[in-house]
């Protein structure tokens, strides 16, 4: 019996996040990454990535209870701690890597900034630092200029962490919000360099896991909004990921991860930049399942884990909430 749907699960930080000195990230602990898998495996049959590709280009059919594993923002918690779970059980998954966080000159993105400036100091603190900094930064703001129009009337002064990242991703202009977040992670985290190399997969890591049969897709150069950028800037983003996926690990099709992925973070344009530069599909966070033939194989939706048991006490029953689900 197959089926033209397929749970699609994606994760983010997998790491015992009490056992850091971040402890308020956003993680899942290894221990449930645990249960679910074995939640999973009782009652789905988990395919790999080649499957997935297979059927969304019409080569293939999935099994009806197909659930598949993917893995955003390349995070070394994803060699150090995933690799071995998922081989140890004979599962393959597919990981989505920020080309900018790999290699001599690495960066850590904005996103990923943000996420550790809140877990450092709190939304409070990190909400007073953002318009201090804001107030360094734009002294134009008093007199009406750039800043003025974006804050407001330091309408931010009390907000809450989401309206927090609201601002810095959604709302500042780009120059603005890494000007600002750079500032505050030098003064509270410490030099981005070392600390992008103890957060990120590195290019041997990449090919270690490559050989041990996991996919790898990618998620832009530098964790952009997509929608935010022109085409020229979209374009930039785009335009390389293939080859470089390909270099890495020597597989052909190489599938994409819009950052974000809500409704509006990413546009039409973005979707005909995929097809032109030779990407295979796209996935993006709308929570649902995946319905092959009624979803375009470059909107392709998934669910979150936390949407899943341990967390929940099954599958959603519709399967089409909609949301933001990565930690942004």
């Amino acid at each position: 019996m197959t089926s033209s749907s397929c749970l699609v699960v994606m994760y983010h930080y997998v790491r015992d996040g009490e056992a850091t000195a971040f402890p308020r990230i956003r993680a899942l602990p290894p221990a449930l990454f645990d249960q679910q898998l074995d939640w999973l495996e009782r009652e789905y049959s988990v395919v790999a990535p080649a499957d997935v590709a297979a059927a969304v280009a019409g080569r293939a059919t999935l099994p009806a209870d197909a659930a598949a594993l993917t893995f955003d923002d390349g995070f070394i918690d994803h060699y150090v701690t995933v690799l071995p779970m998922l081989a140890a059980r004979g599962l393959k998954g597919l990981f989505f890597v920020t080309s900018g966080t790999v290699g001599a000159a690495r960066k850590v993105p904005a996103v990923h900034k943000t996420h550790f400036l809140l877990a450092a100091l709190g939304a409070e603190a990190f909400g007073r630092g953002v318009l201090q900094e804001r107030d360094r930064v734009l002294a134009v703001s008093r007199e009406g200029g750039p800043a003025a129009r974006v804050f407001g009337a330091d309408a931010w002064e009390h907000a809450d962490e989401r309206a927090i990242k609201n601002l810095l991703n959604y709302e500042l202009p780009f120059e603005v919000a890494d000007r600002i977040l750079d500032a505050l992670f030098s003064r509270h985290v410490g030099d981005e360099q070392m600390f992008a190399q103890a957060l990120y997969l590195d290019g041997n890591m990449i090919r270690e896991m490559a050989r041990a049969g996991m996919a790898f897709g990618y998620h832009t150069r530098s964790h952009r909004m997509l929608s935010r950028l022109s085409p020229a800037g979209q374009d930039r983003e785009l335009r390389d990921g293939v080859a470089w996926i390909r270099e890495l690990t020597g597989q052909q099709e190489v599938s994409f991860c819009y950052p974000w992925g809500g409704p509006g973070t990413y546009t039409a344009e973005t979707v005909r930049l995929l097809q032109r530069h030779g990407y295979s599909m796209a996935y993006n966070t709308i929570r649902r399942r995946m319905v092959i033939g009624r979803d375009g194989p470059f909107e392709l939706p998934r669910l979150d884990t936390r949407d899943l048991p341990p967390y929940t006490a099954g599958e959603p029953a519709s399967s089409i909430a909609s949301g933001v689900s990565e930690p942004a």
